[in-house]
Order: C-alpha cells, then sequence, then structure tokens
C-alpha cells in the first residue's frame, strides 16, 4: 500500500482501524522480529491474511490448531474457514477437521 498510488504511498502513512490495537501491535512485532505473542489468533490471521504475510498465516492457522477447545471450535472453524483459500490455512484444515471429528 505505501508504494502504490493509494492515499497511503502518498501519507507515508497507514491507518489500520478496524483491528485492536493489541492486534495490530502483535503484527508489526512479528513484522520486525518474526516473533509473536497471541492476543488472539484469528484476529492475527485477518490482518496477517490481509497484508499478504503467508508464514505469520501459517504461525496463527497453527495456533489456533492448538487452541482449539469445545468452548472456541465453531469460533476456529469459522474462521479459518474464511481464509481456506489461503495455502497456509488449507494445510491445517484437514487437521482441524481431524480434531473435531475425534471430539464429539
Amino acid at each position: 500500500a505505501l508504494e502504490s498510488s493509494f492515499r497511503e504511498s502518498h501519507d507515508a502513512k497507514l491507518s489500520i482501524d478496524d483491528f485492536d490495537p493489541g492486534v495490530v501491535e502483535a503484527v508489526l512485532k512479528y513484522a520486525y522480529t518474526c516473533e509473536i505473542e497471541f492476543v488472539d489468533a484469528a484476529a492475527v490471521l485477518g490482518l496477517a491474511h490481509r497484508y499478504e504475510m503467508p508464514s505469520l498465516v501459517a504461525v496463527c492457522a497453527q495456533q489456533m490448531l492448538e487452541d482449539v477447545t469445545a468452548e472456541n471450535v465453531a469460533k476456529i472453524a469459522s474462521t479459518m474457514n474464511v481464509y481456506l483459500q489461503h495455502e497456509e490455512v488449507a494445510k491445517v484444515w484437514p487437521k482441524l477437521k481431524e480434531i473435531i471429528g475425534r471430539d464429539p
């Protein structure tokens, strides 16, 4: 966005108003350090997908698998389904289905 004809390229400023500041901070930290402290892996996944950060998408998808519980499985499955076209999410989708299938 900063190297295109969009407003952001002229202002050299990028405004992300539709994500929690903690999520934006986590993504920025990852961009500079390749380290992540998850606030909400599902929310981070959305921002990582938007800004085409495949390694972070992969980390988020894996973290979401590790975090699956009976209470959050619907949210995780729904979120992953939204980003299923992304190669890194598609890789873990079968594992999520396996987890769902073995826990009645």
